[in-house]
């Protein structure tokens, strides 16, 4: 029986080691289940001891099992396990051990350091990797976790991911944590601009188009409200059902209304067209919302602000 089993099966038989590879092959996050089957495999114990694995392992096989279970500790805070297995990362059991020079140990004793709330300490492990490699991605991801984990440091943080983001410009996830950061500190157009990268990754994600089109209208003035307006309709297009994006529709479309309305003449002439399509949005919002509330309590609530909403115009 080998990791190409499937997890179920693997479960059924206790198979520790090829549980831990089929989790490892398929990159999944089940840190309850690697401890469950890890410790047992290389001998650990709740209460701190240990014994002889439960099966023989080669060099390479239980360096990677020690990983393994090294991270599914952290993931589940118990930092005493996670030393133990960066210990025994060291410590040669025949030819083969992880050098405190390599990357590889300094990558998790880093992470042992955050966990324990040794900020500075992980701080300078991961500033080394970064001296001997700045393209060390994960390095500066794990930079950027610290900082943000702690209270005023935000612009830090901000510029932490900044530094790896010019880096790797293709980290879609980076962009999005970006965009969550700028909104933290209230910078909308820091926040538009990395959505807009989001957006690239992912066209066709209706949520990423709908916290887009928020951000536009959040900031405020006619184009961005136009640009709000645009997002969001995306969003209803790719998912018909997402309520919050028919709300922010409407929204969008009442303020695009109200930033023409504060303009110059020269100006509101110019968004004639633009104001008959924001009140042809509304409207078609409304009917759309109210049908997805028709015969319930929020029903009547939703009638009661879309008439209000109609009225205004």
């Amino acid at each position: 029986m080998g990791p190409e089993e499937d997890l179920t099966t693997l479960l059924s038989h206790n198979d520790h080691l090829n549980i831990l590879r089929y989790i490892r092959a398929h990159k999944l996050r089940e840190p309850h289940l690697v401890l469950s089957h890890g410790k047992p495999l290389l001998g650990f114990h709740s209460d701190g001891s240990t014994t002889k694995p439960s099966q023989s392992l080669d060099d390479a096989t239980r360096l990677a099992a020690l990983e393994q279970l090294c991270l599914a500790a952290l993931d589940v805070g118990n930092t005493s396990l996670a030393e133990s297995c960066l210990h025994a990362l060291h410590v040669a059991t025949s030819h083969s051990s992880v050098e405190k020079e390599s990357s590889r140990y300094r990558k998790l004793l880093g992470m042992c350091l955050e966990a324990s709330g040794k900020f500075d300490d992980a701080a300078k492990v991961y500033d080394e990797l970064l001296v001997e490699n700045p393209s060390n991605g994960y390095a500066a991801k794990r930079k950027y976790c610290i900082l943000a984990a702690q209270a005023g440091k935000e612009e830090e943080a901000i510029k932490a991911l900044n530094d790896y983001l010019s880096m790797h410009p293709g980290d879609i996830a980076a962009w999005n944590q970006m965009a969550e950061a700028c909104l933290s500190v209230s910078d909308f157009k820091g926040a538009a601009y990395c959505y807009e990268e989001v957006v690239l990754g992912c066209p066709l994600d209706s949520n990423v188009h709908m916290k887009l089109g928020e951000v536009y209208a959040t900031a405020g003035g006619i184009e961005n409200a136009k640009l709000a307006r645009k997002h969001l309709a995306q969003a209803v297009q790719l998912d018909a059902n997402n309520l919050r994006a028919w709300f922010g529709l409407i929204d969008a479309s009442e303020n695009y209304l109200v930033e023409v309305e504060q303009a110059s003449k020269g100006k509101k002439e110019m968004e004639e067209e633009g104001v008959e399509v924001a009140k042809e949005l509304i409207l078609f919002g409304g009917a759309k919302l109210m049908e997805f509330y028709q015969g319930t309590v929020m029903g009547k609530l939703v009638e009661r602000l879309l008439k209000e909403s109609a009225e205004s115009m």
